[in-house]
C-alpha cells in the first residue's frame, strides 16, 4: 500500500458513523437463502434414511449423501442465532429458532444452547476466561482444534465457564436450562433411533455430524480467530487457502460477520467491498489482503 492511499484510509472521511451508515444498509432484510438451505439439507437428510432403509441406495452412497447434507446444518442455525431468519419483523422472530432447530436436527444439537453460548462468544471473542470457544480455537494444530471441538460438553475450563455465567446471568440459565433438555430429548431420539437401526445410525447420523462438527471447529473457529487478540477490530481475521469460497461456507470472509454480526451471510461478500478501505483503515487482520471485488460468490 502506498503512502497516499494509506493516507487516504486513515483520513477523516473514514469516519465511525459512516461506516456504520453504510454497514446498515445491508441489514434488516429476511435471509431467505438460509430457510432454504435449512429445509432443504433436512429433507435430503430425510430422503437419504427412506433410500436407504427401503435398499433403494447403498448404504455407504447414503454416508455420502448425508455428510453433504450435514454439511449445510449449521449455517440455518447460525443464521437464526443471530435473528437473520426473522430481518427486521418482530412479529417473525419465533422463525429463527423454529428454523434453527429442524436444521440442526442432523447435527443432534439444541438450537437455544447453541445460541446462548455463540452469543458469549461474540460479546468475549478470544478471551480465555470467558470465549466458550477458545479451547478449540488457540490451539496449535488443525487436528487438535478437529478434536476438542467435540469436548465442549465434557471440559472442566468450559463447564466453570459456564456454570460462572449461569450465576451471574438468570436468563442465561433459563436459556441453558432449555437447551439441555432439547439436547437430552435429542440424544434419546438417538439411542432409540440406533436401537432399531444401528448401522443406519451409524453411517447416516453418527459419523457424519461428527465429521461435520470437526470441520466447522475448523472453519468456523479455528481459521478466522487462531492466536488473535481480544478487540472488535483485532480478533478475526480476513484468510485465503485457495479453495472455492463455498467450499469452506465463506469463512474466508468471517471477518465481516464479527465486525457487523446483523449483517446477513449472504450479503458479506458486498458489505466487505463497501466498507473494505474502513477495515484497512483500522489494520484488521488480513484486510490488506481483501481484494477489492469478492470474486465467486455462490450462495454459501
Amino acid at each position: 500500500m502506498t503512502d497516499s492511499q494509506m493516507y487516504y484510509y486513515q483520513s477523516s472521511e473514514l469516519s465511525h458513523d459512516q461506516e456504520k451508515e453504510i454497514a446498515r444498509a445491508f441489514m434488516g432484510r429476511i435471509e431467505w437463502e438460509m430457510i432454504v438451505i435449512a429445509f432443504t439439507q433436512f429433507f435430503v437428510w430425510c430422503l437419504v434414511w427412506y433410500l436407504v432403509i427401503t435398499s433403494t441406495i447403498p448404504l455407504w452412497l447414503g454416508f455420502f449423501i448425508s455428510l453433504i447434507s450435514t454439511s449445510f446444518a449449521y449455517l440455518p442455525s447460525h443464521a437464526g442465532q443471530h435473528g437473520h431468519l426473522s430481518g427486521n419483523h418482530k412479529n417473525l422472530e419465533w422463525v429463527n429458532s423454529f428454523v434453527g432447530q429442524i436444521s440442526l436436527i442432523p447435527l443432534a444439537r439444541s438450537h437455544e444452547l447453541l445460541k446462548v453460548l455463540h452469543m458469549k462468544h461474540h460479546a468475549h471473542t478470544n478471551d480465555p476466561e470467558k470465549d466458550p470457544d477458545y479451547f478449540h480455537t488457540h490451539v496449535d494444530s488443525w487436528f487438535e482444534a478437529a478434536l476438542r471441538v467435540h469436548n465442549q460438553g465434557s471440559d472442566e475450563r468450559i463447564e466453570k465457564m459456564v456454570n460462572d455465567y449461569c450465576d451471574k446471568d438468570p436468563e442465561f440459565k433459563k436459556s441453558i436450562d432449555r437447551g439441555s433438555m432439547v439436547q437430552l430429548f435429542i440424544v434419546l431420539t438417538q439411542m432409540v433411533t440406533a436401537f432399531f437401526f444401528p448401522l443406519e445410525t451409524l453411517f447416516l447420523w453418527w459419523l457424519p455430524l461428527k465429521i461435520i462438527t470437526s470441520y466447522l471447529g475448523l472453519v468456523f473457529s479455528r481459521e478466522p480467530h487462531n492466536g488473535l487478540e481480544i478487540g472488535r477490530h483485532s480478533d478475526t481475521r480476513f484468510w485465503r487457502n485457495g479453495l472455492p469460497r463455498f467450499l469452506n461456507h465463506s469463512m474466508q470472509i468471517h471477518i465481516m460477520h464479527h465486525m457487523y454480526p446483523k449483517i446477513c451471510h449472504h450479503d458479506e461478500p458486498k458489505a466487505i467491498e463497501a466498507l473494505r478501505p474502513f477495515m484497512i483503515a483500522k489494520n484488521m487482520p488480513g484486510a490488506d489482503d481483501i481484494p477489492e471485488k469478492i470474486s465467486f460468490n455462490p450462495l454459501t
